[in-house]
């Protein structure tokens, strides 16, 4: 089971990294647009914080050939442990195959069904991230999608982690990790909640 830190503030990093056995750190352009800093600098902060635990960065382009360079510049600049976030749909999953077969670590994100789940595991993903919340405001079963994923994978033998995402509450991430999520990311306020 692998906990991550769903924020870039560093104050925070700093804390939790130092309370919990953390796997790393997640942002998107949401978070990282909360901290008012410079990408880069900012991302290198957090990377000196936690070493060589994951960081799992989000590109913002919509074509494949943005993402890519997108994507080297990142890793170029955080190191190869990066992980590339990338969004479960078309032109992501052509990126994502493109990635994968130049070495790059890659995390699927804005995972909604079982099907961009496989989709994305067929290419080679690291790591699927089904968004918990945003799937049950769908009037879906978060629960019952990640266990189709989880099912799905052990059957065709993926070795896709599945890093479930996007929480409100302490009983959503229980959820998500007995419904056989290996991973979460969430807010460093959820983990106080839980203790």
């Amino acid at each position: 089971m692998e906990i991550l830190l769903d924020t870039a503030n560093l104050e925070l990093i700093k804390k939790y990294n130092e309370i919990y056995e953390i796997a790393g750190v997640s942002s998107n352009p949401t978070i990282l647009s909360k901290e008012k800093a410079d990408f880069f600098p900012h991302l290198k902060k957090i990377r000196e914080i936690i070493g060589d635990k994951q960081l799992h960065v989000q590109v913002t382009g919509s074509a494949c050939e943005q993402m890519l360079k997108e994507a080297e510049r990142i890793v170029s600049m955080l190191g190869k442990e990066t992980y590339i976030k990338v969004p479960a749909n078309e032109e992501g999953i052509r990126t994502m195959k493109a990635l994968k077969n130049k070495g790059f670590r890659v995390t699927a994100t804005a995972v909604y069904m079982p099907q961009q789940a496989m989709l994305s595991a067929s290419v080679g993903a690291d790591y699927v991230a089904p968004y918990y919340n945003r799937i049950s405001n769908l009037n879906a079963d978060s629960k019952a999608v990640i266990r189709e994923i989880s099912e799905l994978f052990k059957k065709h033998d993926q070795s896709t982690k599945i890093l479930a995402a996007s929480f409100k509450n302490t009983q959503q991430i229980m959820e998500a990790l007995s419904a056989g999520a290996q991973a979460v990311t969430a807010s460093p306020e959820l983990y106080t909640q839980m203790v």
